[in-house]
């Protein structure tokens, strides 16, 4: 993914939806990170990523 090209990162190598959000193309990255959780059946951490989405208005 773009941010983790980027040199962003935080202590513990965490990054924030917002974080991820601001770089350039990581909307799109998060919504691809959602579709891979649900595919693989992680449905708790898609709509964990999903509701910080919405929180931050960025939902589609």
């Amino acid at each position: 993914m773009a941010y983790m090209q980027s040199g962003v990162h935080r202590a513990g190598g965490r990054l924030s939806v917002a974080d991820i959000a601001a770089q350039p193309g990581g909307i799109e990255a998060l919504q691809c990170r959602v579709h891979e959780l649900r595919s693989r059946g992680v449905h708790f951490a898609a709509n964990a990523i999903e509701q910080e989405m919405a929180a931050l208005d960025l939902s589609p």
